[in-house]
């Protein structure tokens, strides 16, 4: 018989009765109980053992088995088996420091910062170890299962810790196993971390050393280290650069960003920063700066330094002016410009030129106008608004009018004008001085003074010798009394001087005399030209005596006044000699005159259709205010001229036609004037005029010959005259 017991138990569980003979076909028993009914014998073979087969088995079946076999011939045996059961814990259930169950991803966790991880098992026999690993490394091995009131709980704890979280955690796998004794299999959990790292390092790259003012220059931001991967942001001075060209290239833990910066001189020593912040990390930032050093062209403001007052300058005070500049780099010259005359340095002038500053000293009234700095730097150049400077001064003479010789005749008025120049020029007051013949100063009633701004007008009359002399106008302002006068020298006036360097010009269709005004006696003039035929030419006809008192000579055939020495002459009668007299005339009396003697005109030159056209009213229209003085009887002889000259072209038409049936033609061209026909001058209509330079029309031929009996007089002279 087969016989198995377990622990102290004296019933046995499992019986086998063999004692039929046959032990395939022996009686099994078991009790009725839990170890029973899963239990069951084998009898062995030559190739198994025999056993006792106990299925479904839970920890209850542990324990110490007996068998104990009955020989039907032999003592009986006994044989002892002890059974071990290890009950396997639950799966591992993770938990982070919140408490929440870690279903697939731990944390995150951020770096710098703890981790904390609880593993916990329930069940287990026997109770389970459980552990923490990383990559087949122990990381901590000591079981924290809970005591609940002096009890063992049933579950079986490992809580993971991790003071400060390195980046060698990023991208870690933890395992948490759990096992039941030696024999015991491990179960094994696996939780990946997500471990925020911080940016480790952000630069910035610019694409150029030098940055100037206004073009723009490319800057680059790189930063890594940061997971996820950083979020830059530019900032200038503390403001954040909003700028939608700004470009972003983010990978699994880097960021580059590219800004186009234009800068201007007034970003020069600010910061450019560029800030790498982890967007799921508080505090996870990295900032990288750069202090700009922005190159421009000066910046320049002139102005007058502290102290002085443009208000009150007045001549002989000093004055400095300042150039102030901003640039970078800094200005290499600073020059001043006055009224843009470049100012030098002039120790001896009262000059001084510093660096940016610039003195003047005892200002004078030529100091007065625009003062401009310019400053140079390596970027370029620049100008300041310019500082006007005028200065207060006392009334002082206006150029050109500090001293007058004035001409006066007796009992004339005189309006003397002093004009002067001051600043202020507002509430100037005028006084004048007399200092005649007799050497005394005596003062003027004012009252015959009118004054206007900076002018004074004097109403003066000579009465006598002694109003002669000199008259002086003194000014004053607020600033003071005039130092030198303006000075009028009053004094008799006289005839005026001949006309000078008078010449024969052609002018267009007229012959033009042109000559050039000589002093006029202090008094105004005007200029007379009389044209007179050659003497011992008339035809007979009455010659009064001229108003040179010269008896004998023939009266001006044509007069012409003009307030100017220049008179033009046109249709002069041909192959006649002509003396013209030019006089200078003023209240006076006339000049001393100057001639023009033997000027002769060429044949071809004469308009045929108004040679001999002679009218009364011609004659009065051309002749002179001062010829007006004549008698009626020169009126009729005029007229009794005009009948004889009408009578005579006809007489000389006759004449020439009959010499030329009797006599043989000439050799000589027809510019041969050197034998001329004369006719009486007194005949001789020609028409004057005073007349601008656009006239310009016939082409006409003068010609100047000298006299037969003076061979030294003006060789002969081609003009050309175009009307």
């Amino acid at each position: 018989m087969v016989l198995w017991f377990k622990d102290t138990a004296g019933i046995p569980i499992y019986s086998l009765d063999a004692r039929g003979g046959v032990l395939n076909k022996s009686v099994h028993a078991a009790l009725v109980n839990d170890s029973g009914k899963k239990s069951f014998f084998l009898v062995g073979d030559g190739h198994h053992r025999a056993r006792l087969k106990i299925t479904n088995v839970t920890f209850n079946d542990q324990g110490v088995f007996r068998c104990r076999v009955d020989f039907a011939n032999s003592p009986t045996r006994n044989f002892r088996v002890n059974l071990t059961l290890v009950e396997q814990p639950t799966k591992p259930v993770i938990y982070d420091a919140q408490g929440r169950e870690v279903t697939g991803v731990g944390g995150p966790f951020l770096e710098g910062y703890d981790l904390f991880l609880s593993c916990q098992v329930a069940g287990g026999k026997p109770k389970p170890t459980v552990t923490w690993w990383r990559d087949g490394q122990l990381l901590d091995g000591v079981v924290d299962s809970p005591v609940i009131h002096g009890v063992p709980g049933k579950f079986t704890v490992n809580q993971l810790f991790v003071g400060i979280v390195t980046r060698a955690l990023w991208g870690a796998k933890l395992e948490c196993r759990a096992q039941a004794g030696p024999l015991g299999k491990p179960v094994v959990r696996e939780v990946p971390l997500d471990i925020y790292l911080k940016p480790a390092a952000v630069k910035i790259v610019l694409d150029t050393e030098v940055i100037y003012a206004g073009r723009p220059v490319g800057a680059r931001c790189e930063t890594w280290g940061s997971s996820p991967a950083a979020r830059i942001i530019w900032t200038l001075d503390g403001n954040t650069i909003r700028d939608p060209s700004i470009a972003s290239t983010q990978r699994s833990n880097s960021t580059v960003s590219k800004l186009a910066l234009v800068v201007g001189r007034e970003d020069d020593t600010k910061e450019l920063s560029c800030r790498a912040e982890n967007p799921r990390f508080p505090g996870g930032v990295l900032e990288a700066k750069k202090v700009l050093r922005v190159s421009y062209a000066p910046v320049v403001s002139a102005q007058i330094a502290k102290g002085y007052d443009p208000e009150t300058l007045r001549e002989g005070d000093d004055l400095k002016l300042v150039c102030e500049v901003d640039s970078n780099p800094p200005p290499e010259t600073i020059v001043w410009y006055h009224d843009e005359a470049l100012i030098e340095h002039n120790v001896t002038g009262g000059t001084l030129v510093a660096s940016k500053t610039l003195t003047l000293r005892s200002l004078t009234l030529a100091h007065s106008g625009e003062y401009v700095c310019v400053a140079t730097n390596a970027v370029g150049e620049a100008r300041s608004q310019p500082v006007l400077i005028h200065m207060k001064y006392a009334p002082r003479c206006r150029e050109g009018y500090e001293s007058q010789e004035v001409s006066a005749l007796r009992d004339e008025p005189l309006a003397l004008l002093c004009e002067v120049e001051a600043v202020p020029g507002d509430a100037v007051r005028f006084s004048w001085t007399y200092n005649g013949t007799l050497g005394d100063v005596l003062p003027l009633p004012s009252t015959r003074a009118r004054n206007e701004g900076l002018t004074s007008t004097l109403e003066y009359v000579v009465a006598g010798e002694s109003d002669f002399g000199t008259l002086a106008c003194w000014a004053s302002n607020s600033v003071g009394r005039q130092k030198t006068p303006c000075v009028f020298h009053v004094i008799p006036a006289k005839k005026p001087q001949p006309p000078l360097d008078c010449s024969l010009r052609n002018e267009s269709s007229a012959l033009e005399v042109n000559c050039i005004p000589g002093s006029d006696g202090g008094l105004p003039q005007y200029f007379l030209l009389e044209v007179r035929g050659v003497s011992g030419l008339s035809s007979g006809l009455h010659t009064p005596q001229n108003d040179q008192g010269v008896a004998g000579e023939a009266p001006p055939i044509f007069e012409a006044r003009n307030p100017r020495p220049i008179f033009q002459l046109d249709r002069l009668e041909p192959g006649f000699e002509y003396t013209m007299f030019v006089y200078a005339v003023n209240n006076k009396g006339r000049s001393d005159p100057v001639l023009l003697e033997n000027v002769r005109v060429a044949a071809g030159a004469v308009d045929k259709t108004k040679k001999y056209g002679i009218s009364i009213e011609g004659l009065t229209n051309v002749i002179a205010p001062n010829a007006q003085s004549y008698s009626v009887v020169l009126v009729s002889a005029l007229v009794a001229g005009v009948a004889l000259i009408l009578i005579g072209i006809g007489i000389m038409i006759g004449l020439a036609i009959c010499r030329r049936r009797n006599s043989t033609p000439l050799t000589s061209g027809p510019d041969d004037f050197t034998t001329p026909t004369y006719v009486p001058a007194q005949r001789i209509e020609p028409r004057a005029k005073y007349s601008s330079d656009r006239r310009r029309s016939q082409r006409t031929s003068l010609f100047f010959e000298e006299s037969r009996h003076e061979p030294d007089l003006l060789q002969r002279v081609e003009l050309d005259l175009h009307d």
